[in-house]
């Protein structure tokens, strides 16, 4: 294990940034623990979203090496990230690891991608570099070795779906153990990447500024680091690099047979109508290039859709959801009445 006094390198110049809210003690813990003592970061600042856990415990334990940030209420993935990348970066950062407060950091992740990240600064710059760490769960296709033109919805999707992509998706589910066995590559170049295992300079945080706050919750990650990649710059994940969830999504693949039931059956309607008008929001104003293709996955995706909630009797949900695509598409934001964040 690395203590504090034995921190060097680039490690002795990483900050953790996380956001917590409810009472999330048991993964916050058990990410610190990781990230400060097993990769020897130099420090972390934690972020609470009005969480309802005895935070000076982790004061109290690891000293001056974490700072906590608490604010009033819950307002949400897009703002508690905001206000922690403004904080770290005051306090003179260098590098910032993001990190969802789930999340984990296996042995030798941070080293794994600060040895890419500086490959990638010799060829982009400092402002324009950022690595990302592997997760499993949540990055099935890569795992499985798919390639990464498959691995991310084309452009002009809507909500992840193309109808070029369907015979792609079919073969997929046809030979699920076959794609399985393929190991994955070592790094992936993505356009965009979730908040989680983001590992970058602070001269690339200060040059694509803050989340957008109005986006409230869910596809916020996806628009502040396509920021990256649309001006030239570039991600890759290291599946060298690995991250453990220690919580599961509610939004998994693998929890339904197919990406509509599980839009109509996923247990929370605040998390479903947040992630849905914005993941809306984003390809509307950010991913079209093709105004015709777009239009034609919009439709089969809604006739879809209605389709599934009419077989698993999901008539409520559906009705829902099509309020989020309409809010998406009008670019209504911020925090819907009567869906607070709870």
């Amino acid at each position: 294990m690395i203590n504090a006094g034995a921190i060097h390198g680039e490690a002795a110049a990483t900050t953790l940034v996380t956001v917590t809210y409810a009472d999330r003690m048991h993964f916050l813990q058990e990410l610190l623990q990781r990230a400060l003592d097993t990769e020897g970061m130099a420090n972390a600042l934690v972020v609470s979203n009005a969480s309802r856990s005895d935070l000076s415990l982790l004061e109290e334990k690891w000293g001056s090496r974490i700072r906590i940030v608490r604010l009033t209420e819950n307002t949400g993935s897009a703002n508690g990230y905001a206000v922690g990348i403004r904080a770290a970066l005051d306090a003179g950062a260098s590098y910032l690891w993001l990190m969802d407060d789930d999340n984990a950091p296996r042995p030798g992740a941070l080293r794994v991608l600060h040895r890419r990240l500086e490959e990638l600064t010799a060829k982009f710059g400092r402002d324009r570099a950022a690595v990302l760490g592997f997760r499993p769960d949540h990055q099935a296709d890569i795992a499985a070795g798919v390639a990464a033109s498959k691995a991310v919805p084309l452009r002009s999707s809507f909500i992840g779906f193309h109808y070029r992509q369907i015979p792609f998706k079919i073969w997929r589910r046809l030979t699920r153990a076959r794609i399985g066995s393929k190991a994955p590559v070592e790094h992936v170049s993505l356009p965009y990447a979730p908040y989680g295992g983001l590992l970058a300079s602070r001269d690339l945080f200060e040059r694509i500024g803050l989340p957008k706050r109005e986006l409230v919750l869910y596809a916020d990650d996806t628009e502040y680091t396509y920021r990256i990649t649309a001006e030239g710059g570039a991600i890759e994940v290291m599946t060298g690099a690995e991250l453990e969830d220690m919580e599961g999504s509610w939004n998994l693949k693998n929890r339904y047979p197919n990406s509509f039931v599980g839009w109509l059956k996923g247990e929370s309607d605040f998390r479903a109508f947040y992630a849905l008008r914005n993941q809306v929001w984003f390809d509307r104003n950010k991913w079209v290039t093709s105004e015709f293709e777009y239009r034609i996955n919009q439709v089969i995706f809604v006739a879809l859709l209605k389709f599934y909630a009419m077989r698993t009797g999901r008539q409520a949900r559906l009705s829902l959801l099509l309020r989020a695509i309409g809010d998406g598409q009008a670019s209504v934001l911020g925090i819907k009445p009567g869906l607070p964040l709870s």
